[in-house]
């Protein structure tokens, strides 16, 4: 039964997914990558998908052991999709020569097999009790707050970062190996250049990408881990580089893995 319930909510996170066409509707799904980092960037889109409005989600017990927070009686779960181990015996066929001819045997091996299966979180909204601490940066420590692990994060992955006086309208560029910022710009603007040419870094210079994507393309995805690192820590941004992403022969879902991993793996270092 929830194989096939689990068919159905992919499928129609994929048809979804497909649809989104405009600026606005981008800008909703880095929102929630921003929130919720510590979740797979599919169950992130499957809570969106259930739950637009969701905040903060936990599992019921979670709730209760973590948080001393009750889930509110006839509340829906939001289901996600949690992986697990299993053992399975399986028959593979071994070769071996014996005075010249090829022998096959049959040998009955145990191997492991990953697989996954529906679990239920609840958004904070569909819950009751203790009050839910928050940590915000306070907006004069942020650059204290984040430039220093960005900076080490960058020295970790081999990349140098300069700052240097550069023409109006340019807030900075990376060419493989190296993020050079302007200097004329303030702390906060130089976190998000920085972020925003790190990503070039991790998804368009030190990894196989798909080198026919336009500039246009390459540069939102950029812009977009700027913006979910950014909107995590309640830092607003202005930015022109919201464009409608979808294209016919472009694979958005592709787009949000890459987003997703450089993003989270930005907000935990800094974290």
């Amino acid at each position: 039964m929830y194989k096939r319930k689990v068919k159905e909510l992919l499928k129609e996170l994929e048809e979804r997914i497909e649809k989104v066409q405009s600026s606005e509707e981008f800008k909703e799904y880095l929102q929630f990558f921003s929130r919720f980092h510590d979740y797979s960037y599919r169950n992130i889109l499957l809570i969106k998908m259930q739950k637009p409005d969701a905040k903060l989600v936990a599992g019921y017990k979670q709730w209760q052991e973590k948080f001393n927070r009750y889930v509110k009686k006839g509340e829906e779960g939001i289901m996600i999709l949690a992986p697990y181990k299993y053992k399975k015996k399986v028959i593979e066929i071994e070769e071996s020569i014996v005075d010249g001819e090829v022998i096959k045997k049959e040998v009955e091996e145990e191997k492991q097999f990953v697989n996954f299966r529906p679990v239920y979180v609840f958004d904070i909204s569909q819950t009751e009790g203790k009050k839910v601490p928050t940590w915000k940066i306070e907006f004069k420590e942020t650059e204290k707050k984040l430039l220093e692990p960005l900076i080490k994060y960058a020295n970790k992955e081999g990349i140098k970062i300069e700052l240097k006086k550069l023409r109006n309208g340019l807030n900075g560029y990376s060419k493989g190996g190296k993020v050079v910022i302007n200097n004329r710009l303030n702390l906060t603007e130089r976190i998000a250049v920085l972020v925003h040419e790190l990503a070039h870094e991790k998804l368009h210079y030190l990894s196989s990408y798909d080198k026919e994507l336009t500039k246009e393309i390459v540069e939102l995805e950029a812009e977009a881990v700027s913006f979910v690192v950014m909107n995590h820590f309640d830092i607003e941004i202005l930015s022109d580089k919201y464009l409608a992403l979808y294209k016919r022969r472009y694979n958005l879902m592709e787009s949000f893995k890459g987003i997703y991993k450089i993003s989270n793996t930005i907000i935990k270092t800094i974290l």
